[in-house]
C-alpha cells in the first residue's frame, strides 16, 4: 500500500486484502471466527490505515513469483527464431535460387511454437479424485 494512511481504498484493494485473509485462514493462522471478523473489518474499511489494520499480526503476503510460463515463452521464441534464421541463411548462401523453401521451416516452427507456448497448464486433481 502507499505511504499515505488516510487515502481512501478501492474495492480492488479490499478484494486483495480479503484474498490475503483467506490465504492466512487456509494456512491455519486464523480461526473461522477471526476470519469472519476480519472480513467484516475489511469490507467496512474506508482508508488504507484501516485496511492495513485488518492484516495485523499476520506476516506479509509473499511476493508474486515469476511466472515460469513467461520465461518459457521467451526461450521458445529465441529457439525458433534461431532455427528460422539458420534456414534462411542456408538458403541465401546456397545461391537463393528457385523456390523460397525456408517458408516451410517458418510454418513448421510457427505451428510448433504456438502449440508449445500456449498449451494449457496441467492442473492437479483434488485429493481423492482418481483418473
Amino acid at each position: 500500500m502507499s505511504q499515505a494512511p488516510n487515502l481512501l481504498v478501492s474495492d480492488a484493494d479490499r478484494a486483495r486484502v480479503v484474498g490475503e485473509l483467506r490465504g492466512h485462514y487456509e494456512t491455519g493462522r486464523l480461526t473461522l471466527e477471526e476470519l469472519q471478523q476480519r472480513l467484516d473489518e475489511a469490507h467496512a474499511a474506508r482508508t488504507e490505515s484501516q485496511l492495513q489494520n485488518v492484516l495485523r499480526q499476520l506476516p506479509p503476503a509473499k511476493l508474486p513469483s515469476v511466472n515460469p510460463r513467461d520465461t518459457r515463452w521467451r526461450s521458445l521464441a529465441l529457439q525458433y527464431a534461431l532455427v528460422n534464421l539458420v534456414a534462411i541463411l542456408v538458403w541465401l548462401f546456397s545461391g537463393a535460387h528457385g523456390d523460397f523453401w525456408p517458408r516451410w521451416v517458418l510454418l513448421g516452427t510457427l505451428i510448433s511454437f504456438a502449440r508449445r507456448a500456449f498449451r494449457p497448464r496441467h492442473r492437479s486433481l483434488p485429493p481423492g479424485f482418481f483418473r
